[in-house]
């Protein structure tokens, strides 16, 4: 078959793929989009969509259940599979937004196969997709992440679940096992308990979350075992093998054994990287699999561009977006020149944009959320030292908790120094963590202070209305410049309490 030529081929039709390959034809560029299986990718199909749908449903009936301390009666039983009925109609309502037809009717060919590159230059490179030569000036590789799985003795030899595959259930599970304490673990934990599913999760590491603060840890377990999760922390699975009547059974460093009918592997991913041919033409790779890039995010072969899962540790779909449009952008700009404005205008006038991960929130959808953007209090300690200053108010505190009967968690305000003109009147936003309901609402007001570089007393001075769980920021802001509800700041420090 003839080679095609485009302006721009991307590899990938994820989240990542589909903001590079649209930001390309907005401007007018010829666009190729390669994909070995549907558009959406991991998002629309194995992750964001399905799993915060189902946690939709399982707070639903988790606040269905506590009805009767208000005088509602019980629910009834959970019809799972019409849950899961439901989790597979809106993956098919989502799919709709990025469908063979739409992409086609806005001017990108959706290529169908694996793609393999062939060789790159400054000029043009080429890609092998199934056997067809596709040519394009410039290539964004975002082929994506996928689960990975430990090298624990006889997990091949058992069947387990992944996020790939724990929505295809259709038969609620009797007894679920879940390996990985970490944002994925935690939300699907949690999401199962709520239907009614009993769930062991079993986490190698001293507590869940551990890329959170302490006391996210803490207040995560509580309400996880509060909710009748059995959670095990430094519980690290040594070997797995077949039960009776189909369970499977885990055996812990401590010699203990836990059983259930279904396993679910949810350790973390690996960036998608294998059996592309990077390495034939130059595309240098880290730890992991990861594609090493710069701050503009081109790869170590000319001509090619990398975003999203296959090259960030911060493996989120706003995250893959951003970059995947900034990849784009910078795939086409003159000159080199960097835009200082962060991306915002990157291609447009000329210049590379790049990206900062220093202001970008994340949001773990449990109930409470846990909203998250910047340093937390021990990196700002490390940072700044003393000098740095923390604001808290619980949840306890907030009378729209109180009206929802739900006071776990808290807002925690970090803010540090100013190089120039270091006084506390002139300090700026750093970091938040908001354990609250809408916690990640809380962090992109918090990441917004932090990308203007707001002054904390403007978060202080800003009205927000009553009563509202936005009101528990500017409460926090407040603390910083004197004591409110009777309480004020303290000095950060290197080792929070994790209670």
């Amino acid at each position: 078959m003839r080679s095609r030529e485009f302006d721009l081929l991307v590899v990938g039709a994820g989240a990542t793929g589909l903001a590079a390959a649209r930001t390309a034809r907005a401007a007018g560029r010829s666009v190729a989009l390669v994909e070995a299986a549907r558009p959406g990718g991991d998002c629309t199909h194995h992750g964001c969509v399905p799993s915060k749908t189902l946690l939709d449903v399982a707070h639903r009936v988790s606040a269905a259940r506590q009805g009767h301390r208000y005088g509602v009666g019980e629910p009834g039983p959970v019809d799972f599979a019409r849950v899961m009925r439901h989790v597979a109609d809106v993956i098919a309502e989502v799919e709709q937004d990025e469908s063979p037809d739409l992409l086609r009717r806005e001017g990108i060919d959706l290529l169908t196969g694996w793609a393999r590159f062939v060789d790159t230059s400054a000029e043009r490179s080429t890609v092998d997709v199934d056997g067809s030569r596709v040519r394009a000036r410039r290539v964004v590789l975002a082929s994506g992440a996928h689960a990975a799985v430990p090298p624990v003795d006889g997990l091949a030899d058992v069947p387990h679940l992944s996020n790939a595959t724990v929505f295809d259930l259709r038969e609620q599970p009797g007894h679920l096992l879940l390996m990985g304490g970490g944002a994925i673990g935690v939300e699907l934990a949690q999401a199962f308990a709520g239907l009614g599913t009993p769930v062991t999760l079993v986490e190698g590491a001293d507590r869940i979350l551990g890329k959170e603060e302490p006391e996210v840890s803490a207040v995560m377990t509580r309400v996880l075992t509060g909710q009748g999760v059995d959670v095990r922390t430094g519980a690290q699975v040594t070997s797995a093998r077949p039960g009776p009547d189909g369970a499977v059974v885990l055996t812990l460093a401590d010699g203990a054994q836990v059983s259930g009918s279904h396993l679910l592997v949810a350790v973390g991913r690996r960036p998608a990287t294998t059996g592309l041919d990077l390495d034939r033409v130059g595309i240098r790779t880290g730890p992991g699999g990861a594609v090493v890039t710069d701050s503009q995010l081109r790869t170590t072969a000319p001509g090619v561009w990398a975003a999203g899962d296959c090259t960030t540790p911060l493996q989120f779909t706003h995250v893959g977006d951003a970059q995947g449009r900034l990849a784009a952008a910078n795939a086409f700009a003159r000159g080199g020149r960097t835009d200082k404005l962060g991306g915002l205008l990157g291609g447009l006038l000329g210049g590379s944009g790049t990206f900062d991960p220093r202001v970008t929130p994340w949001v773990t959808f449990t109930e409470p959320e846990v909203g998250r953007v910047g340093l937390t209090e021990a990196e700002a300690f490390a940072r700044y030292g003393s000098r740095a200053r923390v604001a808290v108010v619980t949840m306890a505190e907030t009378d729209r908790a109180r009206t929802a009967a739900s006071t776990e968690g808290y807002v925690k305000l970090v803010v540090g120094p100013r190089r120039v003109a270091p006084h506390r009147l002139l300090d700026e936003v750093v970091g938040l963590t908001a354990v609250s309901p809408h916690g990640g609402e809380l962090a992109h007001t918090a990441a917004l202070a932090m990308r203007t570089r707001m002054l904390a007393a403007r978060l202080a001075q800003t009205v927000a209305p009553y009563p509202t769980y936005s009101l528990a920021l500017r409460i926090a802001a407040a603390r910083l410049f004197g004591t409110v509800g009777g309480q004020t700041w303290r000095p950060a420090r290197a080792e929070p309490a994790a209670g």
